[in-house]
Parts: C-alpha cells; structure tokens; sequence
C-alpha cells in the first residue's frame, strides 16, 4: 500500500487503497441483549466518572435499554490520558464499540465494557470501512486522505484511472461505473452495495490484464524475428527420425509451433501437456528445425532446464535422437572456460551468464515455465529469439489465458502412448500392501519408487501466525487448535499437538446447511455456543472469520431476524469481519520419519536401494539415476522427484509414503513418472487414516485421469499455488482474487479474445 500522506499519491493509488475490513456500525443494541464476552455497539449518556491515575470509570445510562432495571453500565479504562477526561462530560452521548463483561453488584448483576472504542454519533447508522494501519499513519488518517481524494475529484476525473476500453466494458457488464464503485466502497449502504462495487473493481483489473496482454501482443508483433522456414514436410520428415511415432496430439502441437516459427516476429509459446505427454520430443525437434531452417544465420538453439539431472537427460535425448546434430551440454564446465561451438546447447539458467553466441541464438526452450519468467538475469537473451516455455502442471484455460495470454497456447491432447496406471489408496495401517507391490515389482526385474514429501517453500500460503488456528487430519471433524506461541511450521504442528481435545476450537462452514438458529437458540441437552465463533468459507481455504453473536443477527422494520447463511457469506466475502489464518497440516510436506523409512527398506530389500534428494550434488545425483536406470538399484528412496526430475523408462511402481501431504499438481506430476514405457503400472497413496478431507481428496483424486478435470480440482484446492508469482508478475491486483472471482474470470475470457488458443 502507497505511503501518506495524499499528496505523495496518484489519484490511482489513493482510491485502490482497499480497506482491510468493514465495520457494520447501522444497529447499536442495549448492552443486555448482548452475551457476555460478545462485541457489540451501546450507544450511551455520560452519568459521571471517577478517575484515580490507574484507571477511569464510568458511569453510563444505555439509551437502548427498555427495562427499567437495566437501564445502566460501566465502561473502564487502564488506560487513559486528559483526552478521554475530556470527553466524560456529564450528558454528552457516545456510541462504544468493544466486549460485554458481566459482574456481580451489591444488589444485582451488573455490566460493562473494558477499554472500548468510543465514536461520535454521527459515525453509527451506516457500515464503516476499516483500514490498516501504514507506518506512523492510522486507519482513521488514511480513510480521511482517501475521502478528501474522492471529495476533490469528480467521476470523469476518477475515470482516468483507467483507460476508456476498461472503463466501457465495465459500465457494460456491472451493476455501477467505477467512479461510483469507488465512491460506494468508501461509503456503503448494505453488504450488496460493497459486492457490486468490488466486483466492478474485479472487472476492472481482470480487463486491464486482457489489454495489457493485447498490447504486448501487437508490439511483438511488429518487432522482427528469427523466421524458422520450413514446410510441413520437412518438419515430418525430422520427426521420423524418432524412435517413436507421435500420437495425433504431438502432431497437433507441432505443426502449431511450425506455423508459429514461420511467422515474422519472434515466438512465444506455451507448450502445455501432462506429465509423460511428450513435450521434450516435440521441442527437441523443434529444436532440430531451428537448426535446419533458420535465417539470418541465427540458427543455434538453447535448451534450459531447472536442475542439472534434467539438464543432462535432456542433452543425452537430443544426442539420441538427432546424433549428427552437434550438442554440448554446459554442465560441468566452469565459467571462462572455452565453449565447443555447436548448434544445440544445453543447461541450467547459469547459461545466461555464459559467452554463448547470443546473437546467433534462434530458439530456447525453457522446461518448467514457472520457474523461468521474466527473469531479469535472461537480460542477454536477445529480443528477436523464438521462446517456448514447456509446461506440466495443468492449467484451467481461463487461468492460463489470464496468466499468459500474451502467449500462444499450445496443448498436447492425450498422451503417446495407451498408459495403463493403476492408483490405489491405502491406510497406513494397510501399508504391508505397499511392500507387497513393491517386492512384485522388483521380482519382475521392475523398478519402484518411494517418496516421503517435502515442502518447497513458493508453495506455502503466507501466514499471520498471531490468532492462528491449525488445522490436522489427527483433530475431529471441523476442529482446530488455537496457536498462541508457533513462529514455523514446525513449533505449530508441536504445539497443536499439546492441544487437549477439549481444548479444541469448532469452526462453522458457512454453506446451505448452516443454521444461525442452532448457534443464537440454546438447544436441548447442549451447551450454549461461545461467542465468537470461526466461520469458514471455502473460497478463502487458508482463512477462518471471526463472528460476533450479532453477526448472526439483522434488524428488520425495528425487529430482530436471523440472517441467512448466504447474506452471512455475502458478508465475509465483503471482508466485514476479521480474520485469523488457517494453518491446514495437510499443505505441508513434512517429509517425517525419511531416515527411520530408508533403514526399513534397506532391510527389507538389501543391496537393492539407494536415496535421493535436493541437497546432493548433481554427480551424486547423476550416479543414483545412473545406477536407478541400469537396474543394480532398482528401488528409491527420494523426497521430491518432482524436484530431481527422475525420466527413466521402467518405473511401474511409484509409493506416496504420506499422500495427503501432497498437493493436486505434485500428484498428478508424481503419478505421471509410473508406466511411461507403455507397460502397466502401480501408484500406491497412502493415506493416515479413511476419513477427513484429505482422504476424500485422495479418493477423489484416484479415480480421476483427465488432466484438466485434475487442474480444476488443484485449483479450487490451492488457488494460486505454484503459479502466483508468475500471474501476478506486473499485474499487483488489489481486488482481484483469483479462486474467489473465477466465475468473473471465465466470462471474461469468453467475451473477450485475448489469445487464439491452439490447438
């Protein structure tokens, strides 16, 4: 968020400031109607205060009240100063915001408030955005700069903001304009009011990405080059010298990317495709017709991959298919070193530092789109050479649109060959099956996998660890552990385990089935629901919201009335309420227990295993996959071989030793490394126990194979996952969130065509 004060703002900055939450200030209520312990709003008239230095108490008759009996409270302050001294004057009336105590009297309970909020009566009767505080700024500051910015500004003036495209696309298709959306956030009426206003600002941002993505377009356009001549034939003709027939979906996707390289500006694709799809055969020999026919003399390609294993099985692929074509991969030579001339180069981004003859570089190919994005250490690659980015994690179409619209799309549709995986889920008390499968397999001169997770780090959810509740498939249904001294995720999981059941915390899914009655009525033979509650709503997955009893509760024609479950989500969704973040165990790989898990199966098959992992040096690695591939250990035992990119022929049992802590994406890239030579195949998850979520999910999971069903499933899951940096790399949306607002998404990128998808 910019700095204040407003005169160091655009007018753009200021009026996207977006409020941390809103505060519904329209029904103050008698202190009496509320519950011990609940926040709520008492408007009152100074009756008198004492103060001894400690503390200053009053003495407060509630206008609200309509018993006789109960017609006074008390507000305490430990801390005070002249200012609230000040304002205690004898008849003045307040409205004061904080929590209900109860205590007994001489002659009968009485009420009162600790340390509240006092606000002036003219800031009640209307719904109050709250912001966050910004350096030596408060809320209270921030809102009037924004306010005066508004006040000071007309609507065609705010509508510059933006461009005149967005601005009439918007007026189009939202319920107001985005100068009265920005004026109505500030100022809202009801909850609908703040959801039609943001949702003209989702709008808004979604289709300043989609202009954005035109005009990066049309620039590209019109810079020249590296031309790629070569006709269908000839492209069938390097094709054939593959050990392997490509499926129809590889022809499809490389005749795209032929008609892409023959165009006069230079290329940038985004080959899509599932784990085992073939998308290496298809850029090497894209890779092959650079060679062959590209003009100007810039006909050397560069091929990078994220690790130097994968490096190193992508160079010995390329050797493999096109052995006349000189290859030379960088890996193992050092800086400064002298470079073998050749037409194909191989290596990781450290390339990029190397004295490459740039200038002759007609294509590179990148493995693993998301990890190399607009890099500013790629600042040697020239503008003119062909990119193609290679992709194995599934992306919905919108998404992909939305993320990389300034891209041609390509995807391989199926797979090469007709694989036949079978996935299994286990419980742990099950796991003598998985040893089972595996002594099969490797009986039949097989390999296996083993694979106890790991976290990386880009794919954790950004934590607030003050109020954090966790959340553990070891808890009952619908229960979560207050954290109160965690700081990682290692002392969360170990306090939460310290936990007593009875010391856990319900959360409430906000959903069709929610019944505020339940929670406000005592029911028979239960005890009363403590105020606040958690409320939880599955498009926010790392979120639990904080309600007051009077969240639950709406005023109508002067009489009470229990709020909906929709009006209540309505509500979250307009960020009216606090929150605290959701710390669900099953994000996180832990990896647990991987020494003790090498020992037993060393034990178990002697002589046979060997381990890998991300800490060890790429010739420690290289001489595992080596020995792996050869057969003299036919079993391993790895943490993320998604991360070494293991790509040997004849893995046809793969174990997830912990399955639920693995993501969507992870699983379908694991389960992708099983049966890749055609031959049948085993995938084995292992699952803590046959209940909870995690469980469902892993069911769910193993009885589906369609790839985009898969992303669409990760998607709701995760959200932005893996792939947020790449989306929000020059976007910084402040409104737009992208699994809450994918409806807006996909209608966008139905009425607008922000790239021509192939095939």
């Amino acid at each position: 968020m910019p700095e204040l004060p407003e005169k160091t703002l655009t007018l753009r900055d200021a009026v996207l400031i977006k409020p941390l939450r809103y505060e519904d200030r329209r029904f103050p209520i008698s202190i009496w109607d509320a519950e011990p312990g609940e926040k709520c709003l008492v408007v009152g008239r100074i009756i008198n205060y004492h103060g001894n230095g400690r503390q200053l108490k009053v003495r407060v008759e509630d206008t609200n009240g309509e018993d006789a009996h109960k017609t006074e409270f008390y507000i305490t302050f430990f801390h005070y100063n002249r200012w609230h001294t000040d304002k205690m004057v004898s008849g003045a009336t307040y409205a004061f915001l904080g929590k209900v105590t109860e205590f007994a009297g001489t002659h009968a309970i009485l009420r009162s408030m600790s340390q509240p909020t006092i606000l002036e009566l003219e800031s009640i009767g209307k719904i109050v955005p709250i912001y966050k505080k910004n350096g030596p700024y408060s809320g209270e500051t921030i809102a009037e700069n924004i306010q005066k910015v508004l006040n000071s500004h007309n609507d065609a003036q705010i509508a510059q903001i933006t461009t005149p495209w967005v601005n009439e696309q918007v007026h189009k298709s939202s319920a107001v304009n985005i100068p009265r959306a920005l004026r109505v956030l500030r100022n809202p009426q009801t909850p609908d009011d703040i959801q039609k206003a943001q949702e003209a600002l989702v709008r808004m941002e979604v289709l300043e990405r989609a202009e954005r993505t035109a005009r990066i377009r049309r620039f590209r356009e019109k810079t020249p080059g590296v031309m790629v001549h070569i006709n269908p034939e000839e492209m069938a003709q390097f094709s054939s010298m593959l050990p392997f027939t490509l499926s129809p979906g590889q022809q499809d996707a490389l005749e795209a990317i032929r008609k892409s390289l023959a165009s006069p500006w230079p290329s940038r694709i985004l080959l899509m495709g599932g784990v085992a799809s073939g998308k290496t055969a298809i850029c090497h020999t894209a890779a092959r017709a650079v060679v062959y026919g590209a003009r100007e003399g810039c006909n050397k390609a560069l091929i990078i991959a994220p690790t130097q294993p994968l490096v190193n099985q992508l160079y010995q692929k390329f050797q493999d298919f096109f052995p006349t074509i000189p290859a030379v991969s960088l890996i193992g030579s050092k800086p400064g070193t002298h470079i073998p001339d050749a037409s194909v180069y191989f290596g990781t981004h450290g390339a990029f530092n190397r004295k490459l003859p740039w200038d002759r570089i007609g294509l590179v190919v990148f493995d693993e789109e998301h990890r190399f994005g607009t890099d500013k250490k790629f600042a040697s690659l020239p503008e003119t050479a062909n990119r193609i980015f290679m992709s194995a994690t599934p992306i919905p179409r919108s998404l992909s649109l939305f993320m990389f619209g300034e891209m041609e799309l390509v995807r391989i549709q199926g797979t090469p060959n007709a694989r036949r995986v079978e996935t299994r889920l286990i419980t742990r008390n099950e796991g003598k099956k998985a040893v089972q499968q595996v002594r099969d397999t490797l009986r039949k001169q097989k390999k296996a996998i083993i694979v106890y997770g790991t976290i990386s780090r880009a794919e954790e959810p950004e934590i607030i660890w003050s109020g954090a509740r966790y959340l553990s498939p070891h808890f009952p249904a619908d229960r979560v552990a207050p954290l109160k001294h965690a700081r990682d995720i290692k002392s969360a999981r170990e306090e939460s385990r310290l936990v007593g059941t009875d010391y856990l915390e319900r959360i409430y899914r906000i959903n069709k089935n929610f019944d505020a009655r339940k929670l406000i009525i005592r029911q028979e033979n239960s005890e009363p629901v403590q105020f606040p509650i958690l409320a939880y709503d599955t498009e926010s997955q790392n979120t639990l919201y904080i309600l007051e009893r009077n969240a639950l509760i709406e005023i109508v024609g002067n009489k009470k009335k229990l709020k909906k479950w929709n009006t209540i989500l309505q509500e979250i969704r307009s960020d009216f309420y606090p929150s605290v973040s959701l710390v669900r165990e099953s994000l996180y790989r832990a990896g647990i227990d991987m020494e003790g898990a090498v020992q037993f199966w060393e034990r178990a098959f002697p002589g046979k295993t060997a381990t890998i992992h991300g800490k060890m040096s790429g010739r420690e690695k290289n001489a595992v996959l080596s020995r792996f591939s050869s057969g003299e250990t036919p079993l391993i035992i790895a943490t993320s071989i998604v991360e070494v990119g293991i790509d040997v022929e004849g893995v046809d049992c793969l174990v997830l030793a912990n399955a639920d802590k693995f993501g969507t994406a992870s699983l379908v890239q694991l389960r992708g490394r099983v049966g890749r030579n055609g031959d049948p195949g085993v995938c084995i998850l292992i699952s803590p126990s046959d209940d909870g979520s995690d469980y469902a999910r892993l069911q769910t999971f193993s009885e589906e194979t369609d790839d985009l069903k898969l992303a669409e499933m990760d998607f709701i899951e995760r959200g932005w996952g893996q792939i947020q940096g790449t989306a929000q790399s020059g976007n910084n949306s402040t409104f737009f969130r992208i699994r809450e607002h994918r409806r807006i998404l996909n209608e966008i990128t139905q009425e607008i065509v922000i790239t021509q998808e192939k095939p």
